[in-house]
């Protein structure tokens, strides 16, 4: 796992991040429950976390990292002449 980047928090201690699975060559994200509930730790596709119900503010979250990095990602691509 490479390039983890949390995206969301929760009250009770639960953390979401952003990471690059160089095994599958996929984005993913990687969900680590608090430690009082034992601290297990999932990875499962952006896509597939995205689509995941109910949908809790940890998906807006990543829906606007997602956004923000695709703005910023057209920033910095020089126009092309005509």
């Amino acid at each position: 796992m490479e390039k983890l980047r949390e995206f969301a928090s929760s009250t009770n201690g639960d953390q979401w991040f952003l990471g690059f699975d160089t095994a599958t060559d996929r984005e993913v994200v990687v969900h680590r429950g608090n430690p009082s509930s034992g601290g297990h730790e999932t990875t499962i596709p952006v896509n597939s976390f995205l689509n995941q119900r109910p949908f809790g503010p940890e998906h807006q979250a990543l829906n606007s990292l997602l956004a923000d990095r695709r703005a910023s990602e057209i920033e910095e691509t020089p126009a092309k002449l005509v």
